[in-house]
């Protein structure tokens, strides 16, 4: 008795219409997920500057006791400037490339103005750490 006729065997592999699926789903993940991670980077960069600008406020009530006026000056380690560490002991706990400027108002306020080098900054006026006007 012969054996029955054998059929051919199936392809392997992917039709064009599952690749084409897989890749909508990857686009889609991509399109909610980088702009979330986008908004993690900024809020972790503002978290910073801001530890940076607390720091920097305890050195500045520090002087104000000892002087009677809060200190002004700029720092920015990759130019080398630091005239803020001359007038009120601080400088930046960690190297976060940022460029830091305080002007004071006498005794009453002072304003710190952080800026990122990749464009990213803020500005508080203390010692009510508010922002900017």
């Amino acid at each position: 008795m012969p054996a029955p006729p054998r059929s051919a065997p199936a392809a392997a592999g992917f039709s064009l219409l599952e690749v084409l699926i897989a890749v909508v789903v990857i686009v889609a993940i991509a399109a909610i997920g980088i702009p979330i991670y986008r908004g993690y980077v900024t809020t972790a960069e503002d978290g910073v500057l801001l530890a940076q600008m607390r720091a920097m406020s305890v050195f500045q009530e520090d002087t104000r006791l000892r002087t009677g006026s809060y200190g002004s000056g700029d720092f920015d380690a990759a130019a080398g400037v630091n005239t803020l560490t001359a007038a009120i002991g601080w400088q930046a706990a960690a190297n976060d490339d940022a460029v830091y400027s305080v002007v004071a108002n006498a005794g009453v306020s002072w304003t710190v103005a952080a800026a990122k080098p990749n464009g990213r900054s803020l500005c508080r006026v203390f010692p009510a750490n508010a922002p900017c006007p």
